[in-house]
């Protein structure tokens, strides 16, 4: 493997890594979550883990192909890194306001931001590597049928009172 790859590869893996991380510890699976009622077409949560696991290994692949690919101005690059660092808040900040706030409606509100900012990531590859956006689709796809099981969760408990212990 090209020694320059290494690079990018083990920035892509570290940034993806706290993402997943920092996500993971404000998400609390506790009874509070499991006493919500959820639509019949929810995956199990034992798939929630390998789902993302992909998402992360998709935009992180699709990340490494726009970095190392032979288009774009250092601005567009830094213009991508920054849609990488919105993305990542947004996608923490949701799982935020949703298990530990207590507050799926605040995130169904927050949620359409998240989408908003893949597609900002996508759109930014294309100067950079334009074959690195395909990488993104699955994180669209699932974070779009995240939102739809977002919607049916507040449509079946709402509504929510702000309490984080609620």
């Amino acid at each position: 493997m090209d020694g320059s790859l290494w690079g990018p590869i083990t920035a892509a893996v570290a940034f993806w890594a706290a993402v997943a991380t920092i996500g993971a510890l404000v998400t609390d699976i506790g009874p509070w979550y499991k006493g919500l009622k959820m639509p019949a077409w929810k995956p199990r949560d034992a798939l929630f883990g390998p789902i993302w696991t992909t998402v992360f290994i998709g935009a992180g692949t699709g990340g490494v192909i726009a970095w190392r690919g032979d288009g774009g101005t250092p601005t567009e690059r830094k213009l991508f890194l920054l849609a990488c660092v919105v993305n990542a808040i947004g996608n923490i900040h949701w799982s935020y306001l949703f298990f530990r706030r207590r507050r799926p409606d605040w995130a169904l509100a927050q949620v359409g931001f998240f989408w908003l900012s893949i597609l900002w990531m996508y759109w930014t590859t294309r100067p950079l590597a334009y074959e690195a956006g395909i990488w993104f689709a699955p994180y669209i796809a699932w974070v779009t049928a995240a939102i739809k099981l977002n919607w049916d969760v507040v449509r079946l408990n709402g509504p929510f009172n702000g309490s984080p212990r609620g």
